[in-house]
């Protein structure tokens, strides 16, 4: 109705000839339609480009305020830079009625003669029917009828229908004439159209699906490229990474894939490496237990094949040695052993050992710190680990000790704020730094000429057992210079047990 009802207010005030017609008129529709009407000049507008198509098309432009609760309506004279403005707040039935009239106004200033093509012309420009019938064609009450006759413009509801088919009619009489306007039915509950509806539900479907694409495609592109990687290895490529690039799922799923391939790449190597190195260190006892038995099948003395069955024990014995040193290895290369934590009495495990080792210790002597003991606090004489390989790190440790010392070793136990610190020192010529790194390494030995005299010489695993029981404790072993010139061997782990994390990480 908007665009209509504007439209004859326009013509009105272009039919006016002086300023005092033209306000007098603008004054008649304020009190017509139920609001302030103003005439403003282009300057006094402004407009973005929809609505100045808009106006130019001969449509309304409304501005809809719902915090003040009112609406702007701008409507442009036809062929003129001047626009109707009216600030509305309320739409009742005065609007219906002013419209009516308008009609009728609009009506009255052409001969009768034309009136059928001025009433299309208007019609035009409504978005209802508008037709004209005979009086006594009308179905209405008496009363209704009456308001007629008596040139009144009359509302009529219809509820006939359900609550959407709800429409309004309004009957107005055209002069003498014997016929009456007729506007509507106008509907309270305007419809959209099926075809309007159909598009809005395609186009909502298709703006979901571009979303969910452009949420989904990157995580399709990152599983696409984790599979490829997966692919990789299953064909022999272990060196494959996978980009990390963030913390969800995915990124935690690459993490783990990398962490899963450099463990596997890395127990690999390590079989290489340890199948090369067995059957090297494997091959001295053997060689000396086949000469051995040579030589005693040609002895002829009882005595002497004594002695030779003697040495032949002390071959196996190393040869026991050596294989559990394989085994225990390769157990924690194979990843977490079943370590039970616990709280361990770290003092009185150093003085344990330092019984269990004196008999092998030869002429070196084997010492625990008084001045160490003395500054420890009581709490702080325990900590949690697995007592059982915290004493295999401080046997391998002192027995490498022993090959290098000259005359003793010294144990200590250090509380080091959070962490528990024991310390094995010799005296002997130290470790250089260049190799301080590489003796960690599985089968890895210094210059045999650095040792003592009568001496074994080891395996090489002592110290990447060490490495490896620390590390699944949480803690780290480093190598220092000792007081005496000799290597000074700290392994630090935490008092409180470690909380688990990653554990492909830490590998």
């Amino acid at each position: 109705m908007a665009r209509g009802t504007f439209y004859l207010m326009a013509l009105g005030l272009q039919r006016q000839q002086t300023e005092e017609e033209l306000e007098r008129w603008r004054q008649v529709l304020a009190r017509l339609v139920g609001a302030e009407i103003e005439l403003l000049g282009d300057a006094e507008t402004s407009f973005d480009e929809d609505e100045t198509l808009r106006l130019g098309r001969g449509e309304v432009v409304m501005r809809l305020d719902e915090q003040r609760g009112h609406a702007d309506i701008f409507f442009q004279l036809p062929g003129e830079p001047r626009f109707i403005y009216a600030r509305m707040t309320k739409v009742s039935e005065q609007q219906a009625r002013a419209t009516a009239l308008l009609i009728l106004d609009e009506l009255a200033q052409y001969p009768l003669a034309e009136w059928d093509a001025q009433f299309e012309r208007i019609r035009q420009h409504f978005g209802f029917p508008l037709t004209r019938v005979d009086f006594n064609t009308l179905h209405l009450d008496r009363e209704q009828l009456q308001r007629l006759q008596r040139r009144e413009v009359v509302l009529v509801l219809d509820e006939s229908g359900s609550r959407d088919e709800s429409s309004v009619h309004v009957y107005a009489p055209i002069g003498n004439t014997g016929k009456v306007l007729v506007m509507g039915p106008m509907r309270l509950f305007q419809k959209y159209p099926v075809e309007m509806l159909v598009l809005v539900g395609v186009l909502g479907l298709v703006a979901m699906g571009l979303a969910t694409y452009m949420l989904v495609r990157p995580l399709q592109t990152r599983l696409q490229r984790l599979g490829r990687a997966v692919e990789q290895v299953g064909h022999g490529n272990l060196n494959v990474k996978v980009e990390v690039k963030s913390s969800d799922a995915i990124g935690q799923l690459a993490a783990t894939f990398n962490g899963m391939t450099e463990h596997i790449r890395r127990l690999i190597e390590s079989q290489r490496e340890m199948t090369r190195a067995v059957s090297h260190e494997l091959r001295t006892p053997v060689a000396r237990l086949r000469f051995g038995m040579e030589i005693m099948a040609a002895t002829p003395g009882e005595e002497e094949r004594n002695q030779k069955l003697d040495e032949l024990d002390r071959d196996i014995d190393q040869l026991n040695e050596l294989i559990d040193e394989i085994l225990t290895f390769a157990r924690l290369e194979e990843g977490s052993p079943a370590i039970e934590f616990e709280d361990i009495d770290v003092v009185a495990l150093l003085k344990r050992l330092q019984s269990e080792l004196i008999p092998i210790s030869q002429d070196i002597a084997i010492e625990l710190d008084p001045q160490a003991l003395a500054d420890l606090a009581p709490e702080d004489a325990s900590a949690e680990g697995s007592e059982r390989y915290i004493h295999r790190i401080v046997q391998n440790l002192v027995t490498n000790a022993l090959r290098y010392a000259k005359s003793r070793v010294v144990l200590r136990y250090r509380s080091d704020g959070e962490l528990a610190c024991i310390e094995v020192e010799d005296d002997g010529p130290g470790i250089p730094e260049a190799d301080r790194e590489r003796i960690f390494l599985p089968f890895s030995r210094l210059d045999d000429s650095r040792q003592r005299p009568g001496r074994g010489g080891g395996y090489g695993l002592g110290l990447s057992i060490v490495q490896r029981i620390a590390d699944w404790h949480g803690g780290t072993v480093a190598i220092l210079d000792g007081a005496e010139g000799g290597a000074l061997f700290r392994v630090c782990w935490p008092h409180q047990r470690p909380v688990s994390g990653h554990v492909l990480g830490r590998l």
